[in-house]
């Protein structure tokens, strides 16, 4: 039985839809420009990865266009001209009578599996695609466009108090990366513990506990006892996560992917201070110049940081926590939007709007 109102046309994917990458110039990811003339897209998490000023670089499609990752399984709507990045970015064009908002917002609505690195589009093309007359593909185009619209507001609130804490870090202690403070750069060792953390195989849970592994780049599963019991400043080490930092809430597990700092004298940092300062510091870029394949505990110990007084971080502190709580509630708001329209996309594709 069809899931799409028996009234609607459904084709095979190939038959609705048309790649037409081939034969567009792609640009290579060391070119890109931080601004420029023209927007390239590629597969990555922003809407633009960078920008180049060479118009012989231009894809050849007509906008607005859809643009699929190949590997990310991510679907982009670009409505100016723009220039592909290099691997993984697909144009896709409509070959049956479809409005590409409309077939834009249903190729998102679709669940395709991941394959880890792998290329997607194989299975991408395994579904069919509804074609509904044009003025239903408009009408259900335009409300599922506002409903994305609010969704992206929440999501938008959340950067700008992400934006808002790192301004105030730099009103407040300086530009670390351009070693510019008010107060000495030092390192922190005697104020710290420095040490890495153990494989997390022998306490792995299955299910979702109140303890959370922390690897290089975040938290990566559950674990069934903790290691650490207070807050702790996990540092990636290696590849990819290499000098990667975040701070724990409470308990927690930390594999041997990163290390932990732990502040021995409560005097001289406050735990939020040091994990911002460490996050605002160029280590990877230090990791590179010296051709080291990780970051190590006598780097961390001896990364010269500014060492504000403990009454001005306990002030930025203060100033986290308010905003913290703030982004908590618009990480609900936002969490209650994404499912909104993930309801009403489910609807608009079933023909129940």
């Amino acid at each position: 039985m069809s899931r799409f109102p028996p009234h609607w046309h459904v084709l095979p994917f190939i038959e609705a839809v048309k790649d037409i990458t081939a034969g567009n110039p792609k640009l290579p990811r060391q070119d890109y420009l931080n601004a420029g003339t023209y927007p390239v897209v590629d597969q990555g998490q922003s809407l633009f990865g960078g920008y180049t000023d060479d118009p012989g670089m231009l894809a050849n499609a007509a906008t607005p266009a859809i643009v699929f990752g190949d590997h990310t399984r991510l679907f982009k709507f670009i409505s100016e001209p723009f220039c592909l990045g290099a691997d993984g970015a697909k144009i896709l064009e409509p070959k049956a009578d479809l409005d590409k908002k409309f077939l834009y917002h249903y190729l998102r609505s679709l669940r395709i599996e991941s394959a880890g690195y792998s290329r997607h589009f194989k299975f991408l093309k395994e579904n069919v695609v509804p074609v509904p007359s044009l003025p239903e593909q408009k009408r259900i185009a335009t409300i599922l466009d506002k409903a994305d619209a609010i969704r992206r507001k929440r999501q938008q609130a959340i950067q700008l108090a992400d934006e808002f804490l790192r301004a105030v870090f730099l009103d407040m202690f300086g530009d670390i990366p351009a070693k510019k403070s008010p107060f000495e750069f030092k390192g922190c060792r005697g104020a710290v513990s420095v040490s890495s953390g153990k494989s997390s195989k022998a306490v792995l849970s299955d299910q979702i506990t109140e303890i959370p592994i922390y690897g290089g780049n975040g938290v990566n599963g559950y674990a069934t006892k903790a290691l650490y019991d207070e807050p702790v400043i996990v540092v990636g080490r290696v590849g990819q996560q290499c000098a990667i930092t975040h701070l724990t809430s409470g308990p927690s597990w930390v594999t041997d992917n990163a290390i932990v700092i732990k502040i021995v004298d409560k005097e001289k940092f406050e735990p939020v201070y040091l994990a911002h300062a460490f996050k605002n510091s160029p280590i990877r870029d230090v990791v590179t110049r010296l051709d080291l394949p990780f970051v190590n505990q006598t780097m961390i110990l001896d990364h010269p940081i500014p060492n504000p007084p403990i009454e001005l971080q306990r002030k930025y502190v203060d100033i986290y926590r308010k905003v913290l709580t703030t982004v908590g509630a618009q990480n609900k708001a936002a969490d209650y939007s994404f499912n909104c329209f993930n309801s009403l996309s489910q609807k608009a594709f079933s023909g129940q709007l």
